[in-house]
This record gives C-alpha cells, sequence and structure tokens, in this order.
C-alpha cells in the first residue's frame, strides 16, 4: 500500500482535502529535519470525537458510492492512511472536538513487531505534547503528524536538513495551483494555506479579468442528473504576460505545456491540463485552456483514482467536450498566427499572408495589396520588390519556431510612436492623389490595418485627426 505512486506533493494535498471537508479556514505544512525529522499539517477544522477518529484510522473506511456533500473531497476512506504512510512509517493524529482531545497512531515498525494491523490510541500530551497544547488552545481542529520519514529522508543521508527541503521544495506551488480557488483572495472567505508559515503562491491559470485573454461562453450539461459545468478560455500570446502574470498563470513551462482541460472536482483542481485525445495536441493550441467543473457525485462515471490524481471523462460528455474545445482551439491558433493582434474580422489586412505550395508545404509573404505596401512601392516599385522578395526568402522561419516552442521572450512588435504612425498613415492618404472617396475609405478602415492595429486606440485617434 506504499507503493501507489503518491508523490510528497500529493500526499500534503490529500491530507488538505480532509481539512477543507472539515470546513478548516487555515491549513499549516510545518516541517523541520531537527531534533527529530517530522512534518505537520495542522488545520483548524470542526475535529473529530474518539469514535470517528478511530474510524478515519481504517483502511478503506468509506463506501465510495455513498453520496457526499459538496465540499467532502474524499472518497474511498484510503487518503489519510495511504498518503501518509507512502512518505513515513509513522503517522499520529490528533485531533479536538467539543472540548474533547484525542489520538490514534498508525507505526509500521510496531505493526512489525507484532505481527499484526495494531492502531493505538496514546496519550495525546506524551504523543505530542507541543500540538496537544495548540489543539487545546485553539477548541478546535485536527493535526497529522509524521515521523520516520525514510521516503523523504533515504538511509545513510549526511544532511538530513538539506534533504528534506528539497523533497519538499514544490509542495507551496502545488497546493497552490491545486487549491487556487479555495485561497483565491478574491473570493468571500479565503481559505489561507502556508508552508512553514508562508503563504502558498496564488495562481490563476486562465488568467481571468486579463485584457488580452478571452473567456469564451460557459456551457453545463447534466449527467445522471447532476449538472456540469465547462468554461473555455484562451490565455493572451505569452509575450504579451509579464514575469508576475506568467507566474500567477502557472509558470512559463506550464503556459508552454498546461494546455488542456483544467478539471475541478468540488472546485478542486484534479487535472491541470491535456487534450484526453479528444483533440490533437500542438503547438498552436497550447493557449487553449477549458475549465470543467465536476461535482463529487459523478466520481463513478469519471473513474476518480485513490490518489485524485487521475480522471477519465465519460463517454456522455466526450461528444459535448469535442464541440466546446474546437472554438477554443480555433482561437488559441488565431492568437498564434496574428502573434496576439486584436481581430477585426475578414477586414483585417496584416502585412504576411500564408500561401499553401506545393506537398502542402506553407509559405509567407508581404501582401502586394497591403495599403502601406502599395503605397511604397509605388514610388519606386522595382527596388520594393526586389527588397520584399529578399525578406521572404530570408525569413528566419526555424529560429523563430524554436523561440516560440520554448516561449522565449519575443520582444514586443508595438515599438511604433504614435507620431510615426501618423506620418506613415498621412503618407498612406497622399498616395491616393485625389480619389477623395478612396482617401475616406482608408482613413475609416485605418484601425484594421497593420501595423495600425496593434493599438486600435491609437489608429482611431490617427483616423480622428486625418479625416477630411
Amino acid at each position: 500500500m506504499r507503493a501507489l505512486g503518491y508523490s510528497v506533493e500529493a500526499s500534503i494535498a490529500d491530507l488538505a482535502d480532509n481539512s477543507i471537508a472539515a470546513e478548516a479556514e487555515t491549513i499549516g505544512i510545518e516541517f523541520a529535519a531537527t531534533p527529530e525529522p517530522y512534518l505537520a499539517v495542522i488545520d483548524d477544522g470542526f475535529g473529530m470525537d474518539r469514535q470517528t477518529l478511530i474510524e478515519a484510522m481504517r483502511f478503506g473506511s468509506a463506501d465510495p458510492r455513498m453520496e457526499r456533500h459538496g465540499n467532502d473531497l474524499g472518497r474511498f476512506g484510503l487518503g489519510l492512511k495511504t498518503a501518509s504512510l507512502a512518505q513515513c512509517r509513522k503517522v499520529t493524529v490528533l485531533t479536538m472536538h467539543e472540548g474533547e482531545l484525542n489520538a490514534a497512531e498508525w507505526d509500521l515498525d510496531e505493526c512489525e513487531r507484532r505481527g499484526t494491523w495494531w492502531l493505538s490510541c496514546p496519550d495525546p500530551d506524551l504523543a505530542a505534547p507541543e500540538y496537544a497544547a495548540r489543539l487545546r488552545k485553539e477548541g478546535k481542529g485536527t493535526v497529522v503528524l509524521w515521523r520516520e520519514l525514510d521516503r523523504l529522508i533515504p538511509e545513510m543521508t549526511v544532511r538530513s536538513e538539506t534533504a528534506l527541503d528539497d523533497a519538499l521544495s514544490g509542495v507551496p506551488d502545488h497546493l497552490g495551483f491545486t487549491f487556487h480557488r479555495f485561497t483565491d483572495s478574491r473570493g468571500p472567505k479565503p481559505l489561507r494555506i502556508a508552508v512553514n508559515n508562508r503563504d502558498v503562491p496564488q495562481f490563476d491559470p486562465f488568467l481571468q479579468g486579463h485584457p488580452r485573454g478571452q473567456k469564451l461562453h460557459a456551457e453545463s450539461f447534466t449527467i445522471d442528473g447532476q449538472k456540469v459545468e465547462v468554461t473555455p478560455f484562451v490565455l493572451p500570446f505569452p509575450s504579451r504576460l509579464t514575469g508576475a502574470e506568467l507566474q500567477r498563470a502557472g509558470g512559463r513551462e506550464s503556459v508552454k505545456g498546461g494546455h488542456g482541460f483544467y478539471i475541478y472536482r468540488g472546485n478542486r483542481l484534479v487535472v491541470p491540463g491535456g487534450w484526453f485525445r479528444i483533440v490533437p495536441s500542438d503547438e498552436l493550441v497550447r493557449l487553449a485552456r477549458v475549465k470543467v467543473d465536476v461535482p463529487t457525485q459523478l466520481d463513478h462515471l469519471w473513474k476518480v483514482d485513490i490518489r485524485k490524481t487521475v480522471l477519465e471523462p465519460p463517454k456522455e460528455l466526450r461528444r459535448n467536450l469535442r464541440r466546446i474545445v474546437g472554438d477554443a482551439s480555433k482561437r488559441s491558433r488565431r492568437v498564434y498566427q496574428f502573434r496576439g493582434n486584436r481581430q477585426q474580422g475578414e477586414c483585417h489586412r496584416p502585412v504576411w499572408a500564408r500561401y499553401t505550395g506545393r506537398d502542402s508545404a506553407a509559405q509567407w509573404r508581404v501582401d502586394r495589396e497591403h495599403p502601406v505596401v502599395k503605397a511604397l512601392a509605388s514610388e519606386n516599385a522595382n527596388t520594393v520588390e526586389q527588397l520584399l522578395r529578399l525578406i521572404e526568402n530570408s525569413l528566419p522561419v526555424h529560429d523563430i519556431h524554436v523561440h516560440l516552442a520554448n516561449d522565449v521572450p519575443v520582444a514586443d512588435e508595438s515599438t511604433f510612436k504614435e507620431q510615426e504612425l501618423e506620418a506613415l498613415a498621412q503618407r498612406l492618404v497622399d498616395s491616393m492623389g485625389e480619389d477623395h472617396e478612396a482617401r475616406r475609405a482608408l482613413v475609416a478602415g485605418l484601425p484594421d490595418i497593420e501595423p495600425f492595429s496593434r493599438d486600435v486606440e491609437m489608429a482611431e485617434r490617427i483616423a480622428a485627426r486625418l479625416e477630411p
């Protein structure tokens, strides 16, 4: 049972599930390597009485088929025990409920010595005096204490403190990401999760409210009498994100590879990305993220595993997910293809146009009908044509691909100053000669023409000043 594949991050998240089910407002993770290595998960939830504690320490203490309330994130009645013993050989639970403090303990060495399963119920003040005193002072809550950390600090380790720090280094980010909807400071009553008294980071994998992001139409479906809600998002182009925004979305690597479905079970993130073979994954859909809210009552259809790290969408939902994600993936491709420019429909005139050549090979050429290109070519057509062909034939496609594939920051292309764009716009208007209708049409459509379309408000101001 210690070999179920729990990572230390998943183990601690499993314990946090129990704290949330106990309506905790604060969850603290504390650890140290001296004088004796330990890790404790402390919450201020409603705690358990003696009989409930003993049942909670029983392996398989809950029927996965029974109906649960919305914030009960358990399933099999195994998490507390298997998650803990996957990392340590001794787990002690102290809990305070209605003025009564109790303790129970699994010690694998003691079980081996006795040759049987042996759950002890020690005196809380002897088992963990410091935490017993804290619970008495608080008047409620639960402490899960790990000792004999054989999986976190291997035998023969010279510097146990360094080993423990390394083993737990990913815990804050994992908890922050997994429970970001509980800890969101914008919520009415955010949950506080801290690791050694430092709050876990705040995340939002969808960057909701970002001016360059897109939230598409949400839909809901009923399966077995339960509602599943689906909301697609498209992130802004990576080069348009600040370092802080990238971190809030989960970090550069998450933005690069975290596209796909984000499955929430009772608001807890279970699956952070991946397409379940519903749509093919490619680089151009990496900005698409689809939030799927699943009630705990549908666990039997989603095949939730013991660690609550694997879900498989039911057949009843796959067809709808395929349809919904189609629009999100199209918009993601569009953001990449137009480098994050605001789209204005079919009238948008980018400088570069893509053509399909022999054997479906893609080729990019400068649009000779683009107003700016036409205006420049009108003065010296042959020279401009030679320059454009040189630029097209020397376009560093492979280098650009490598940069985009690795999300290497690309300089913001919107570097034109307003006076420069106005001078360029005036030149375009002048190239129309005395054709007043063409001049008015050009000025009116200026916000839809690259490079003016990169800043629509600026383009509108310029157009207003140039109106005949």
